[in-house]
């Protein structure tokens, strides 16, 4: 038998987030449906407030609030009307959309989609909400991660850049 066969790729932290930063988190979202999830170990505000105290935090730990990129999956049908205006990238393996704009356009979406990925021009962090996991990623400072952690409306908690990650797992941190 091929062991190759056999081999699966683990997803970990920096297989999403670029591995460079001080300190990792994840931002599990609100409940959708209590199947889906455990239930958080305190309330949570629903995901735009808490978007909107992430973009506070994430707006003072950068040098460049007003040059923010955001990419977006490519193979999302609900984006074919940009498909010949945007740029595009190719990155960890899959194909984005390429659009810039300030930090607080992350709470904007396109076609109904946010951002899968996000970062600021100074590259002081970068978030990723990938579409295969009931929460978002960030890498950045240790002051910046800190500072995240301690908003009491979102459910996180601190990360390696090296912990193997799977959507069964984060429902039930």
């Amino acid at each position: 038998m091929n062991d190759s066969l056999n081999v699966v790729a683990d997803t970990t932290v920096g297989s999403l987030v670029p591995t460079v930063f001080d300190a990792y988190t994840h931002i599990l979202y609100p409940l959708r449906d209590s199947t889906l999830h455990s239930t958080p170990a305190k309330p949570v505000a629903p995901w735009p407030d808490q978007l909107a105290d992430i973009l506070e935090v994430l707006t003072r730990s950068t040098t460049t609030p007003d040059e923010c990129w955001f990419a977006l999956w490519e193979g999302n049908t609900a984006l074919d009307g940009i498909r010949e205006m945007a740029p595009t990238a190719h990155i960890a393996g899959y194909n984005y959309f390429l659009l810039k704009g300030p930090v607080s356009h992350a709470a904007d979406t396109l076609g109904g989609l946010s951002p899968n990925l996000w970062w600021p021009a100074d590259h002081a962090w970068c978030m990723a909400q990938h579409f295969d996991f009931p929460c978002a990623y960030l890498g950045g400072s240790t002051d910046t991660v800190a500072d995240l952690l301690a908003l009491t409306e979102i459910e996180s908690s601190p990360l390696r850049v090296d912990q193997i990650i799977t959507a069964a797992d984060d429902e039930k941190q």
